[in-house]
């Protein structure tokens, strides 16, 4: 994949994965999509030239959608799940790190880092992300597999109620002819 991924695997007897994505793949307007396309499709060429024209402010939600979907996608193959491999991922909303701190200090993105609604009425916590993937490797979270994770103070949510979950729509009889093989 043309993007890196961060994963935590576990030290238990089962394999586990723990991809990072984030909720600006839901929060943030005008994600390029092309460049997400182009990561699927493990084009690293084309995702490095449409990044550069689209720019680092929408390439960064670009990347992590395509962390979500790979994720979505391949968890519950043969490579993964079919191998006994669990893989998941995390969807970190505004942390409070060193990096959003140098953010709100720019001119330009400061002012669009305020103006995000987090409903529980502040930033996240390092601690919070690093317990919930505590939880995802262990034995508890031993039933995800091929989900993401919001873990934003309820932003997604509040932006999209109605978008998760997505019902199925398909028929009864179509059933066995559209799952994978």
């Amino acid at each position: 994949m043309a993007v890196a991924v961060a994963v935590a695997v576990a030290a238990v007897a089962v394999a586990v994965a723990v991809a990072i994505s984030s909720n600006s793949t839901t929060v943030q307007p005008d994600i390029p999509m092309d460049v997400v396309e182009a990561c699927l499709a493990h084009d690293e060429e084309r995702a490095r030239a449409r990044a550069d024209e689209a720019g680092s402010l929408r390439t960064y939600p670009a990347t992590k959608l395509a962390v979500a979907y790979w994720v979505r996608r391949q968890a519950t193959g043969a490579d993964w799940a079919g191998s006994g491999v669990r893989l998941n991922a995390v969807a970190p909303g505004m942390i409070e790190t060193p990096m959003i701190t140098d953010m709100r200090s720019d001119p330009d993105v400061g002012p669009l880092l305020a103006m995000l609604p987090i409903p529980v009425g502040r930033t996240g916590r390092p601690e919070e992300i690093a317990a919930l993937i505590e939880f995802l490797i262990g034995p508890e979270g031993g039933y995800f597999c091929g989900s993401v994770l919001f873990c934003d103070g309820g932003s997604d949510a509040l932006l999209r109620p109605d978008d998760a979950p997505a019902p199925w729509d398909i028929s009864p009889g179509d059933f066995r002819k559209d799952l994978p093989a």
